[in-house]
């Protein structure tokens, strides 16, 4: 399913009611029902009617609803702690990536290809890397629902001098995409394991930079700074909820937040109506933000939500034409 499509589902969600024993979604006191998520892909058909794209619709509901409520209660998110947080996911892929090209120019030209996988299993062998007995189905469980509060401390592998945990590999899990999740879910053993000797990998490596010193350069890293605060300042943009103007809309947070998700709402319809692009809260900050907020997606609902919406259209087809 293409993803433009799935993102021209989200009509309309922000704002909606409902009562809490049908809200398929919430994020602290504002919530999602069951009745307007159905509504919302019948209004997308032909997208298909499945409980996998009910639940990233709601996914996408609480991302951007989270920050509406951020935004309401007076913070920017561009202070220079919050940026420091979204930077920090970025920042470590690019140690590791940067470690890498240092590793790979010490080799010669006839033996850079094979050197990045040679490496790989020449690392988990000296340091003689271990999976949990259970890792798999810890992994599949995380990928299942990333958010649950679960024993971080737990070992997920094991190495010379050290463990990584489940709390490391939940924190990894969160910012990939919800598509590759889900495929997770679904997966065989050998690539779930496959999936986890790459992670146990990227985590080697990085602690083999912070070791011999790697740091980004000051210009790369003010591109980063940059490019957080831009993401901010854009989703400010495109939905109206940039501070002064939702402080110029009431005096108090609970009249700013029924102010950001008016304006929330009203931009998504625009977005359904193919009036202004879509674009997801990125990974890297929806990430710090679900971690703070008081979020749940009822994932055991979904299949309520695909029957409700074939109800209504059963029912639409029935109406006898004027």
């Amino acid at each position: 399913m293409p993803t433009h499509a799935v993102l021209l589902i989200l009509l309309g969600v922000v704002g909606c009611g409902g009562g809490s024993a049908d809200a398929v979604a919430r994020v602290n006191q504002r919530r999602l029902s069951r009745d307007r998520l159905a509504e919302l892909m019948i209004l997308a058909q032909p997208v298909p009617l499945t409980t996998e794209v009910a639940y990233e619709l709601a996914s996408h509901w609480v991302t951007l609803t989270a920050f509406a409520q951020r935004v309401a209660a007076g913070d920017s998110m561009l202070d220079s702690t919050t940026i420091l947080d979204l930077m920090t996911h970025r920042v470590r892929w690019e140690l590791v990536e940067e470690w890498r090209r240092r590793l790979v120019a010490r080799a010669r030209p006839p033996e850079v290809a094979g050197f990045d996988s040679a490496y790989a299993r020449e690392l988990l062998r000296e340091k003689g890397a271990r999976l949990a007995q259970d890792a798999t189905s810890m992994l599949r469980e995380i990928a299942t629902d990333p958010w649950r509060s679960r024993d971080s401390s737990r070992t997920l592998a094991t190495f010379a001098g050290g463990a990584i945990t489940v709390g490391q590999l939940q924190r990894y899990v969160q910012y990939l995409f919800p598509a590759m999740r889900q495929e997770m879910r679904a997966a065989p053993d050998e690539r779930i394991t496959e999936f986890l000797w790459g992670f146990v990998l990227r985590e080697l490596l990085v602690s083999q930079a912070d070791s011999a010193g790697v740091r980004l350069s000051e210009a790369r890293y003010r591109e980063i700074q940059a490019e957080c605060r831009q993401a901010v300042h854009s989703i400010w943009s495109r939905t109206g909820l940039d501070p002064a103007s939702l402080a110029a809309a009431g005096a108090t947070v609970a009249e700013r937040e029924h102010a950001a998700s008016r304006r929330v709402e009203e931009y998504l319809e625009a977005a359904a109506a193919r009036r202004v692009p879509l674009e997801p809260v990125p990974a890297f900050l929806a990430v710090p933000l679900l971690r703070e907020a008081r979020w749940e997606i009822t994932g055991d609902r979904m299949g309520g939500v695909v029957e409700q919406a074939r109800r209504l259209i059963a029912a639409t087809e029935a109406r006898p034409t004027p």
